[in-house]
């Protein structure tokens, strides 16, 4: 399984959405796109092509941390190492298997638009929007100090070395003192860091447009510990949970799942 696909599982299992990928990439509440590999891929913004408005709120706060290692740990459990010595402290983090990687970041706060019903009725209204075709992004997760290291091959590491309270707080609170040194070893080639000045996005939830129904939506995706809703037939959005294992590739390009009730 390459990264792409073990990271965005690894955020729906833990955080009930899709992973943005790659990481840092730009993306906002209203993006619409497809599912290609698994993942999804950003083609537009419904105000900027089909001309239907948007607003976007705050939908809270998420964790004031999320730190994940590809081995199954959250934090860093068995695969990082912490030693003091007398040039300072070193944290190493291990990413000796294939599809490895480790994701870091701080204040993870969630952005929703306001009234997906109210888009999805306006989108129904044109004759150019593709039905089940395109994924709407309704939430999206984004943090400070976007830290993220991968390996498609293994045999590789990162290495943070630093003062000690610098690297105490990157443990307790996800934060990016200046003064820390990063340094990847070996196969080591996904390379994403952020900074406390901009948030990244990280994750994202995403529903389609069905050409029936008019019976109310109740759209609360991020909020725990309850599950999400999926939208029935009498609705008009179709949700995807965030929190759903089954493969993605069934929607890719062509956005079909099967569905024929909803054509």
């Amino acid at each position: 399984m390459s990264i792409a696909r073990e990271y965005t599982r690894s955020l729906r299992r833990h955080l009930r959405c899709r992973a943005v990928w790659p990481p840092l990439l730009d993306v906002r509440p209203g993006d619409y796109g497809v599912f290609r590999g698994g993942v999804f891929v950003r083609i537009g913004h419904v105000t900027t092509d089909f001309g239907v408005p948007v607003v976007v709120e705050p939908g809270g706060r998420r964790a004031d941390k999320f730190q994940y290692h590809s081995e199954g740990s959250l934090g860093f459990g068995g695969a990082a190492e912490l030693a003091v010595g007398e040039a300072g402290a070193a944290l190493d983090i291990n990413l000796s298997r294939r599809s490895s990687f480790f994701v870091s970041v701080a204040e993870l706060d969630v952005d929703r638009l306001q009234s997906p019903r109210q888009i999805a009725l306006a989108l129904r209204e044109r004759d150019d929007w593709p039905f089940l075709r395109y994924f709407v992004v309704g939430e999206l997760f984004k943090g400070r100090d976007l830290l993220f290291y991968g390996s498609e091959a293994g045999d590789a590491g990162v290495t943070l070395r630093g003062d000690p309270p610098e690297l105490l707080r990157f443990q307790q609170f996800g934060r990016l003192g200046g003064s820390l040194q990063i340094a990847a070893t070996g196969d080591c080639r996904l390379q994403y860091r952020g900074s406390p000045e901009v948030t990244a996005a990280i994750g994202l939830n995403l529903f389609r447009i069905k050409r029936l129904g008019v019976a109310p939506l109740a759209y609360a995706l991020a909020t725990p510990p309850a599950a999400p809703r999926l939208a029935g037939d009498d609705d008009e959005l179709d949700l995807l949970d965030g929190g759903d294992d089954d493969d993605d590739d069934r929607f890719d390009d062509n956005g079909d799942d099967g569905d024929t009730r909803l054509a």
